[in-house]
């Protein structure tokens, strides 16, 4: 007996070894995605900049429109008078925080030398404006560096910004 014991013991050992085990139950798992599709940034000119009637006497100058003061400063080789206006513009789009950027210089022109003028925006170049409500406003100014002997005259151009989600 004890030999047919041997044997049964080997049998049964080769099966449990050679049977297939129980699959692992697969679990499923689902997660969400979402996007938000911004509107097209838009902008309106509300007001254009001006920087009022300058008497040159002579002597190169600034006039700077603080866009953060709502001041002109006009430097006292120069002398400013009549209204001023900062430029307004009106950003539109979705409710979102917008990158502001523009180029660091831009030129009036007329019957003399081009005037060159730096824009002036609060938080400078790359400042974010939030659009709230569908809509912002903000204010340019710029600084005007009048050239010496600068002709008489009405002088104009125009100045570009870059706006971008953030």
């Amino acid at each position: 007996m004890a030999r047919t014991a041997i044997p049964v013991l080997a049998i049964g050992t080769a099966l449990s070894l050679g049977a297939a085990q129980p699959a692992a139950a697969a679990t499923v798992q689902t997660a969400n995605a979402t996007a938000q599709v911004l509107e097209t940034i838009q902008y309106a000119v509300l007001l254009d900049m001006n920087f009022g009637r300058v008497a040159v006497n002579g002597s190169a100058g600034v006039v700077e429109l603080d866009p953060a003061s709502g001041l002109r400063n006009c430097d006292p080789t120069l002398v400013c008078v009549s209204g001023f206006a900062m430029s307004e513009l009106r950003l539109s789009g979705s409710d979102a925080n917008v990158q502001v950027n523009f180029d660091p210089t831009f030129q009036l022109t007329g019957p003399g030398d081009p005037i060159i003028a730096q824009p002036l925006f609060p938080g400078g170049p790359g400042a974010i404006v939030a659009i709230s409500g569908g809509e912002a406003v903000v204010n340019f100014g710029a600084r005007l560096y009048i050239n010496a002997g600068q002709a008489p005259g009405v002088y104009s151009g125009d100045f570009t910004v870059y706006l971008e989600y953030n």
